[in-house]
């Protein structure tokens, strides 16, 4: 585990976006927290890094619109490129990253044609969920608005 860093409890934006509370995604499932705490962004373009060091321990198979992340403070991630775009069935998607790589921050780990993926009718909105967050204190938004990539914008506290 030499490239984590025990400590890390900062996700940093993981494109250049919009920030929005989860709760104002328009899908019940991430609105209502079932899947987790988080945030949402509206992205401003076709490129997804690693909001923190850790380890890809999900890449949805054959559709690569979402991605998961554990820390190795334990924090488990999940990046969810767009709403119902599990649909599209992989179309406009592309993995850089692989089931147990490990990536830093800043490293690129899926592409997407944003503008296809709109044409085909689904909404861009990309949640940044902690799967986990029962097992912490507090996940808390740092920022709201544009935000640039790699500005700090959620902060877990632990329990």
């Amino acid at each position: 585990m030499g490239l984590f860093k025990k400590k890390d409890k900062y996700l940093k934006a993981f494109t250049s976006c919009k920030i929005i509370p989860i709760t104002e995604v328009p899908d019940e499932v991430f609105a209502q927290k079932m899947m987790g705490d988080g945030i949402a962004i509206y992205p401003d373009n076709n490129i997804i890094v690693a909001p923190c060091d850790g380890k890809i321990t999900a890449i949805m198979e054959n559709t690569e619109h979402a991605v998961g992340i554990t820390l190795a403070n334990g924090v488990e991630l999940l990046i969810h490129v767009g709403i119902n775009t599990v649909e599209l069935g992989g179309k406009f998607y592309t993995s850089h990253v692989t089931e147990g790589d490990r990536v830093r921050t800043g490293q690129v780990m899926l592409t997407f044609d944003m503008e296809k993926i709109k044409e085909a009718g689904y909404d861009v909105t990309t949640p940044m969920i902690v799967t986990n967050s029962d097992d912490y204190q507090e996940i808390r938004i740092l920022k709201t608005g544009n935000v640039t990539k790699q500005d700090a914008v959620l902060e877990i506290k632990e329990s």
